[in-house]
């Protein structure tokens, strides 16, 4: 990862370093000349000290025990030396040297001797074995030097993950066991999975999500998977989830159900149930699954409402000059709703279209009772508009056309009043007050169009309840979950991870897209990076193609807090029981809200 996505330098993975500068000229011939050197200096004068260091610099290659375990090797040379006593184990250790030196400097045989050198280890058989306390010193100190250049040549990425000790294998094995059997809420967080070092729970508190959650990565079950554990937890404390999701995964509302029936949250799911739960028929999760209708212009302000419809048009195309005069039209659209109500078993959206129609709007006015206290100012709006219309057709054409297109689309029968059943309506506000959860199932369908006006309009709705909160006071304390968001307006995204945390909304934002992922690692607090492909990688994401697959990398920016390689550890759902209700929910006790 780079400093973009790390925003500080002293939280970047360390880079390789190397004692001999890379640049430096003919540097091979010289480590090549040093490394021949050091070779016959150890043959002929520190015979056992190389076979010792070749030795425990092998085991650790090939165990990959960290470096630390050769402390063994040098309390066993420690008590050795002590035990013969100092002065006898350095005399044995100088003593073949000293004979190699001897014969090799003997004078006016100098000559000779070299081409002859073998005749210097004569006797070898007494001499060599009194090395062995001092080698086993020097020799573990030399294994330690070679891992320790080892360690300083390669980014810290590209290193293997050390084999735990005893341990911390323990430790690793319980906490893993721990993660899967539920235990994900901490007592000011959620937990992700283990470090790969130390086999401790890494841990995400709710405090550090609070600027935007981001989880990015090439492999989607790694990235679904990571943020769904953030969401799991937020059910378990009962903190309010909204939820759009991209995906198209037909297990996620069963699993989604599945977590929030465990903790008697309620659900509802805006969209076509049985489209979203063919994974497992029959499941006991599906009963809890509330398909509801969304209808977010029914209620509030007029000049509310027309936002909301505002928002959720793409002004891209032609027709962009006409939006301030839409949203006053629109404006007007609602407050005659409000004046002169129709039937309350038409959509919303159905009586927007009508009204759009400056004849049908004239026509509506006429039945304002006459006792409305703004009749004088509406009738002249009225006029207004609809003279603006006959003048210039053309300042609606864009907006009509593309709400129609949203009420003809998949999605259309479900934005529509709820019906008898009150509860079977997605209110935002209301899920804040019943601590709940909503889920958009938005991926999949055929009309791109349609999904994005809807991921608009969810996007400004939550800006809006957002804004009811800060104004009466009230902290959401909940999250805003946006699954696959590389597909989404990123005009919308951006807005709402800006500006959800004022709201007590951070959002936890997740992507496969490497574009996206590069954009959302600027804009969020805290970054989840997992494995990334090598093709195409943005500058921002580099590095993440070390990673395995299951791993990632928690990058917190306030505080300062970096997390460099650990692994995820799904937490099991706990089942439902046979009738469908919440089974016994088996959390710790100092998990238990």
């Amino acid at each position: 990862m780079s400093a973009r996505v790390a925003t500080q330098a002293e939280q970047m993975p360390r880079r390789a370093r190397y004692l001999v500068p890379k640049d430096l000229p003919r540097r091979g011939e010289i480590l090549a000349a040093c490394v021949l050197a050091a070779l016959l200096a150890h043959v002929l004068f520190a015979q056992l000290t190389i076979v010792l260091a070749a030795v425990f610099a092998l085991t650790t290659r090939a165990t990959r025990w960290r470096l630390s375990w050769l402390m063994v090797p040098i309390v066993v040379g420690v008590a050795w030396t002590l035990a013969v006593g100092p002065r006898a184990a350095a005399a044995g250790f100088t003593d073949g040297p000293a004979k190699v030196a001897a014969y090799l400097g003997a004078s006016g045989h100098q000559l000779g001797h070299a081409l002859h050198f073998t005749a210097a280890f004569s006797g070898i058989g007494s001499w060599l074995p009194r090395q062995l306390p001092l080698a086993i010193l020097t020799g573990a100190a030399e294994a330690a030097i070679i891992g320790w250049l080892s360690w300083l040549h390669t980014d810290e990425v590209n290193m293997p993950s050390a084999r735990p000790g005893l341990l911390v294998a323990a430790r690793r094995a319980a906490t893993r066991r721990a993660i899967r059997v539920g235990g994900i809420v901490t007592r000011d967080g959620s937990c992700l999975g283990v470090a790969a070092g130390s086999g401790a729970r890494v841990t995400l508190p709710w405090s550090e999500t609070v600027g935007g959650v981001s989880v990015c990565g090439s492999a989607a079950p790694d990235v679904l998977g990571i943020s769904f554990q953030l969401v799991h937890a937020a059910v378990r404390r009962r903190k309010p989830v909204f939820a759009v999701d991209l995906t198209a995964d037909p297990a996620l509302p069963g699993r989604l159900a599945a977590v929030c029936a465990a903790a008697s949250v309620p659900l509802r799911v805006f969209g076509d149930p049985p489209v979203m739960n063919r994974a497992r028929r029959g499941d006991p999760a599906e009963a809890w699954i509330r398909p509801a209708c969304y209808e977010p212009f029914r209620r509030g302000a007029p000049g509310q409402r027309a936002s909301l419809v505002t928002a959720m048009i793409n002004w891209d195309g032609p027709g962009s000059q006409y939006r301030r005069s839409c949203v006053a039209y629109l404006e007007d659209v609602f407050e005659l709703i409000d004046a002169a109500p129709g039937d309350p078993r038409v959509p919303v959206l159905d009586e927007v279209i009508h009204l759009l129609n400056p004849t049908a709007m004239r026509a509506r006015m006429e039945h304002v009772p006459a006792a409305y206290p703004r009749r004088d100012v509406l009738a002249e709006r009225t006029r207004v508009s609809v003279s603006l219309l006959h003048a210039e057709p053309a300042t609606t054409a864009a907006l009509t056309r593309q709400l129609r297109d949203l009420r003809e689309s998949a999605f259309g029968r479900w934005l529509r009043p709820p019906g008898r059943d009150p509860a079977a309506e997605i209110d935002l506000g209301r899920t804040v007050t019943d601590r709940g959860v909503v889920l958009f199932r938005l991926g999949g369908a055929p009309q791109a169009t349609a999904t994005a006006m809807l991921t608009r309009l969810i996007c400004q709705d939550l800006l809006t309840a957002g804004a009811a909160l800060r104004g009466i006071g009230v902290d959401g304390d909940g999250i805003v979950w946006l699954a696959e968001c590389g597909s989404m307006p990123r005009g919308s995204v951006t807005e709402l991870i800006a500006r959800g945390p004022g709201a007590g909304l951070p959002v936890v934002a997740a992507t496969i897209s490497e574009p996206a992922a590069a954009e959302l690692a600027e804009l969020t607090n805290v970054v989840v990076a997992c494995r990334m492909a090598d093709e195409a990688t943005p500058p921002s994401l580099d590095g993440l193609s070390a990673l395995r697959p299951g791993e990632f990398l928690l990058t917190v920016k306030n505080p300062r807090r970096l997390v460099p390689r650990a692994t995820f550890v799904p937490a099991r759902i706990t089942p439902l029981g046979r009738d469908g209700g919440p089974a016994a929910a088996r959390q710790p006790a100092g998990e238990r809200t």
